[in-house]
């Protein structure tokens, strides 16, 4: 029987797409689909553009990938994902684009640091190779201008790296996609120069910041301080600040296991003036490379302690554990919270009392601080995405072997500025600088007593972030609209790719797998990456249809759920917008704490079109 493919998101397993044979699709949202196909036995990863040319296509999903294409071409080498193939199809010159590259099996740069613990030595030697294949990229012309942690992966078989996603690159005499002040790329990663610009020049018409080498420096060196200072990347753990005018602390203050020339040079790549940067990546791997001859005691422990390593199986808000056993540890987290904030009262009453003339002055300097940053979401980092990146995204995160996860880019995050792309998406709680950053020391006035305890308030909030406390900018996420890819896969017609939902539909979920049970029985949850499992589905969401999301607990008073990603039976993937707590959060059961909410272990997830 002869199959009518509608869309290109919709090829089945066993499809002959152009000679390749469909095994799985790996992931699809507004810009493409990537599939992972096979021919003569080569198991390759297939990329394909969700429009045809001249389809009128806003966000240019055809002209993305043929420029991600344009800048394959030039590159062949050990560290960069490799191209084996593209065409258009069904019909050569109007069909849909694709692209073949390498299935790169491992873990993402975030996710090794997690699993596989790698001493200072390994670090340096990854980096070294992936600043050689970024030289051996400059010389042919070729930018990435989004290298971050989600588009760098580790090779399992063998530990070596490979740069992935060239969908924001560029290469000489390529023709521009936008007219935006800066070229697509994520926040975190933007040298300081490309943020002042935008600062300065953003609201004049036809400014274009000319992207150099040292921003692509920058940005590798970004990567080796959040490896060498996060011990938890892909889970959302804090990373320290790199953006605005402030120099980041040094690796070796956040993180007492990173030896003292490895610090250095990790902060020498991330320098707040590019001139102070290594000129060429080529200076940059040389660096490295004088460093992969040490031996010492710190260089062949993990750089991060092991006891920090996750499970190795999906993330879920809670770990394997008995109940009673976590609702111990909340309570001995909640006591030693609670005799900081006692400490700090105390010493706030000290300070703020008369003091006589004699008495010692005190400093203080704030610092932004980096929030607690949510998983990357997106649907690419086995192969490249096809979606821009002009703020926190894409990352299709592989787990061992060819086990994927996709979610929409920014549901869990308040709507970004409609003017500033540019501008933070999450609040920032500033914290108090290192003795060696404070300003030269005066004399102490209440005034400056009061500014002093403001910043010490914010610095404590900064630090439950840390600790993973629930803080005021931190209570629950802002409503906003459900991405457009969500939506259409949700509300389209089976005929159109999509399953056929309407707001309001729901489905009885387990709220967290790894504790199961009927509903009314009593779960513990905290905030955190959730996935749930349908306990009593309909016809288009069966049960055991798996769901991914995240969950937040605010001040132990409520509990709010939202799933942004479906699995199937049959391996398919889609993004998706469910709910628990359709009209805003639900109270928390009685003996709730922060970090520590008793809820019903089953619960209904409503569809949703915007959340609430």
């Amino acid at each position: 029987m002869l199959t009518v493919i509608h869309h290109p998101a919709s090829l089945p397993p066993g499809y002959l797409f152009d000679g390749w044979r469909v095994v799985k699709l790996l992931g699809a949202g507004t810009y493409g689909a990537v599939y992972r196909v096979e021919k003569g036995g080569q198991h390759c990863a297939m990329k394909i553009a969700m429009h045809r040319p001249g389809s009128g296509d806003a966000e240019q999903a055809d002209a993305r990938l043929k420029r991600e294409l344009g800048c394959l071409v030039h590159l062949t080498h050990a560290n960069i994902v490799g191209l084996h193939a593209h065409g258009r199809w069904p019909d050569y010159r109007t069909g849909w684009l694709y692209v073949v590259l390498d299935f790169v099996e491992g873990y993402t740069l975030a996710e090794w640091v997690e699993r596989m613990h790698p001493t200072a030595q390994e670090v340096v030697r990854v980096f070294e190779k992936l600043a050689g294949a970024m030289n051996y990229m400059h010389g042919r012309g070729v930018f990435h201008r989004d290298l971050k942690l989600a588009n760098i992966m580790v090779r399992a078989k063998d530990g070596e790296p490979a740069i992935l996603d060239f969908s924001a690159g560029d290469y000489t005499h390529a023709e521009d996609l936008t007219d935006a002040p800066l070229p697509p790329g994520t926040r975190r990663y933007r040298s300081p120069e490309a943020s002042r610009f935008f600062k300065e020049h953003g609201d004049e018409k036809g400014a274009r910041y000319e992207f150099k080498v040292t921003d692509d420096v920058y940005a590798l060196g970004v990567c080796l301080y959040d490896v060498l200072t996060t011990p938890e990347p892909a889970s959302g753990s804090p990373k320290a600040a790199v953006e605005g005018r402030w120099v980041p602390l040094q690796a070796r203050e956040l993180n007492a296991r990173v030896p003292a020339g490895l610090s250095d040079v990790a902060m020498r790549f991330i320098a707040r003036k590019p001139e102070e940067r290594p000129p060429t990546a080529e200076v940059m791997r040389r660096e490295l490379e004088a460093l992969a001859g040490e031996a010492g005691p710190e260089w062949t422990v993990p750089v991060h302690a092991p006891s920090l390593k996750p499970p190795t199986a999906p993330a879920t808000n809670t770990d394997e554990e008995p109940p009673a056993r976590r609702v111990r540890r909340a309570r001995v987290v909640g006591a030693g919270v609670a005799v900081l904030v006692v400490a700090a009262v105390v010493g706030a009453f000290m300070w703020l009392r008369p003091m006589s003339p004699t008495a010692a002055p005190m400093e203080a300097a704030g610092r932004p601080a980096e929030p607690a940053a949510p998983r990357d979401a997106g649907f690419a980092s086995l192969v490249p995405s096809l979606a821009p990146t002009d703020s926190e995204d894409a990352a299709l995160s592989p787990d061992a072997g060819d086990m994927l996860t996709a979610s929409s880019p920014g549901v869990a995050l308040p709507p970004l500025d409609p003017v500033r792309k540019e501008s933070s998406a999450v609040k920032r709680a500033p914290i108090v600088a290192s003795p060696s950053n404070a300003p030269a020391k005066k004399a102490t006035t209440p005034s400056a007593r009061a500014e002093f305890f403001a910043k010490c308030a914010a610095a404590s909030a900064a630090v439950a972030l840390q600790l993973g406390c629930p803080s005021s900018s931190q209570v629950r996420p802002e409503s906003g609209a459900c991405p457009e890819e969500a939506r259409n896969a949700m509300f389209n017609a089976i005929d159109d790719g999509g399953l056929q939902l309407d707001p309001g539909n729901s489905v009885m979920l387990t709220i967290d797998k790894s504790q199961p049970g009927s509903p009314g029985d009593e779960g513990l949850f905290r905030d955190g990456p959730v996935t749930g499992v349908v306990r009593s589905g309909s016809r288009y969401i069966p049960k055991g249809t798996v769901f991914y999301g995240r969950l937040w607990t605010g001040d132990g008073t409520f509990l709010l759920a939202r799933y942004t990603e479906a699995r199937f039976a049959d391996g398919r993937t889609v993004p998706v917008c469910l709910a628990i707590g359709r009209n805003g959060p639900e109270a928390a059961w009685e003996g709730s704490k922060p970090g520590a909410v008793l809820f019903s272990r089953t619960a209904v997830a409503f569809v949703v079109d915007r959340w609430p």
